[in-house]
């Protein structure tokens, strides 16, 4: 005879942790509201300030005015194109490493973790001299071009990009999927594009849109370089015109946000997807025979 009982603590009485969750959603939603409010406030002012013109009317100036330089369209275009470089550069240098470290040599995994903040602990001026002085020899291809400035960047986002992807590498059974495929046939090549890479999509997004979002929103090493990315015109608007410095500053945030709330959407369906399938499981509902 099959019979269904609900779960019961140590003293024969009914688990109080649903009890405990319930207590505790109005003070993680206050949480949550007090730290959107603290965000949004500063932006919707921000936006405000961008759409007001004389005698407080609404105008959008500042943002016909910016659309119609040329300066605005080609410091956007050289920073989209030097993050789409770095972000190529990063996955060219992360797959392969991540993937070795863990699967190799999973005894050095934590040194290799601490390399890769090291640029949150090195100055940024002190690695751009570094790297200068460093490829001072090669050609003028490298050094007179955006392609120095897409290396350090490189070497500055590593401390997001090898975090988020190093995650997702460590979430698979990779020894597991490697012998598997191997015991198949299958050389490292039809490996990665087959087996591996698939299952690390989430993280090679990840990676990739961290990368290119802090390549939008780099200032100091750009300037260091004399390189007008976008960051670098939206302070040398800023000395001369605040409303469209602020008009300015909501774009680059829009260039961050939107692809930081992508990823949010997919990992989010992920791990809803992951629960349904979890939820699926008959012990779990307390069956007893």
């Amino acid at each position: 005879m099959v019979a269904v009982t609900p779960t019961v603590g140590a003293k024969g009485v009914k688990d109080k942790g649903s009890d405990v969750l319930k207590l505790g959603k109005p003070f993680r939603f206050g949480i949550i509201g007090l730290v959107a409010v603290f965000f949004l406030v500063p932006i919707l002012a921000s936006a405000r300030y961008s759409f007001l013109g004389n005698n407080n009317t609404f105008t959008i100036s500042a943002y016909t005015e910016l659309f119609g330089t040329n300066e605005f369209w080609s410091t956007l275009f050289l920073s989209v194109k030097i993050g789409l470089g770095t972000v190529f550069l990063t996955l060219a240098l992360l797959i392969p490493t991540v993937i070795w470290v863990n699967l190799r040599l999973p005894h050095l995994r934590r040194v290799f973790e601490a390399i890769s903040l090291l640029p949150l602990v090195v100055p940024s001026v002190v690695i751009t001299l570094g790297v200068i002085t460093s490829y001072k020899h090669l050609p003028n291809l490298i050094i007179g071009t955006p392609v120095i400035l897409a290396l350090e960047y490189v070497v500055l986002a590593l401390p997001y990009s090898y975090r988020t992807f190093d995650s997702a590498v460590q979430s698979l059974d990779l020894k597991t999927l490697v012998e598997a495929g191997q015991s198949l046939g299958s050389g490292w090549g039809k490996l990665l594009r087959f087996v591996l890479l698939p299952n690390l999509r989430s993280g090679l997004f990840g990676a990739a849109v961290l990368t290119f979002a802090y390549c939008i929103g780099e200032f100091a090493v750009a300037s260091l370089l004399s390189f007008t990315t976008f960051p670098v015109f939206l302070v040398q608007v800023g000395q001369t015109a605040a409303s469209q410095a602020v008009a300015l500053s909501l774009i680059a945030l829009l260039f961050t946000w939107i692809p930081l709330a992508v990823i949010v959407i997919i990992f989010a369906q992920r791990r809803n997807r992951a629960a349904a399938i979890d939820a699926v499981d008959p012990l779990e509902a307390g069956v007893q025979v």
